[in-house]
């Protein structure tokens, strides 16, 4: 799994439409600005490392919404970008930006993995069926996705927050049941104990007869 620096770099240079970027790209990036420490990086060093990169790729660099079309690096940070496995090409049709569903998860999963959200692949393909299938730019693009993502991550909460209050109403009536079986109990014993304490009065009240008797 990539670091905390090369995934906000590579979100950050993604957000201002640029991509293709290799593992030694980003190492270089780090060294440039003394990033010594790649899980723990200081903003000023992810904003040198984002203009150092886009000044010194020019050759490796794609700026969105230019090209016919525009191609998009996925897969592992630490693969070198080849055109048919590991790279994301988005067709444009008169004008418009028409993504596959294949390209839409892996733009999903690539944006979501920048941001350091981890999602499983049933979650990629759920969300990117929130998600429309032509875009006017590639900034509108950007925004379907991150608006997907803030959805599912609020759907996610309200779900455990569900999940944490049914389980309280269970336990609640768990207990009001437990309550009433306590309190039946000891309203049996109470009405036993009643009843043992009239049989013994009635027994001793016929014996104190017997003994009137005698006395007599």
């Amino acid at each position: 799994m990539s670091d905390k620096f090369t995934n906000n770099v590579r979100a950050r240079l993604y957000k201002q439409g640029y991509q293709g970027f290799t593992k030694d790209d980003y190492t270089s990036a780090a060294i440039a600005v003394e990033c010594d420490d790649l899980d723990n990086p200081t903003k000023d060093q992810l904003s040198q490392a984002v203009d150092y990169l886009k000044v010194k790729s020019t050759s490796q660099l794609s700026v969105v919404d230019e090209p016919v079309e525009e191609t998009f690096l996925v897969g592992s940070e630490d693969a070198q970008p080849e055109v048919e496995s590991n790279q994301l090409t988005v067709a444009e049709s008169e004008n418009q930006i028409v993504p596959t569903e294949q390209e839409k998860q892996a733009l999903v999963a690539d944006i979501a993995q920048g941001a350091g959200i981890e999602l499983k692949a049933a979650d990629v393909k759920q969300i990117t069926v929130s998600i429309a299938s032509t875009f006017a730019s590639r900034k509108e693009l950007n925004e379907a996705i991150f608006n997907a993502l803030v959805h599912f991550a609020r759907e996610f909460k309200n779900q455990e927050v569900s999940k944490i209050r049914r389980k309280a109403d269970e336990i609640r009536q768990t207990l009001a049941e437990m309550d009433d079986v306590a309190g039946s109990e000891l309203t049996q014993i109470k009405q036993a104990m009643e009843a043992t304490a009239l049989d013994y009065k009635s027994q001793f009240a016929d014996l104190a007869l017997s003994f009137a008797g005698i006395i007599d």
